[in-house]
């Protein structure tokens, strides 16, 4: 989803989750899942302010971390903060499907799309490429 001439770049905010407590050059931790996301954002000329990266360390994905909450609680007021949400993958939104399904339909309510990597492709939350309706 590049942008379009004449309209202005999509706004991103991060997330990024962890089940145990990981050094920064560990595989997958939280500095490296915002990177990856930083990356993929920069390719694509979108925006990513540091005040819209949202983390959670040391966290279960069966319920909704303080981290999350955050991001859900901006995405929910208007005007958007925010355009899309961007994360490494789906399970670090959350491992329960009902809880991944609840909060991809709270941000699609919100005017939110969300996208994950997967190698160097963002794909919506359904595995395709593309902006989530």
């Amino acid at each position: 989803m590049k942008k379009k001439p004449g309209t202005q770049p999509l706004r991103c905010a991060i997330y990024a989750r962890t089940a145990t407590v990981k050094k920064p050059d560990e595989d997958n931790s939280i500095t490296q899942q915002v990177e990856r996301c930083k990356r993929l954002a920069k390719e694509k000329d979108w925006i990513v302010s540091d005040d819209y990266i949202f983390t959670d360390s040391g966290q279960s994905g069966l319920r909704v971390n303080s981290g999350l909450k955050n991001l859900m609680r901006i995405a929910a007021v208007n005007p958007k903060s925010f355009d899309v949400l961007l994360c490494t993958s789906i399970d670090r939104i959350a491992r329960d499907t009902d809880l991944v399904i609840r909060i991809h339909k709270a941000l699609k309510r919100f005017g939110v799309g969300s996208r994950r990597l997967r190698g160097t492709r963002a794909s919506s939350a359904s595995g395709e490429a593309g902006q989530l309706h």
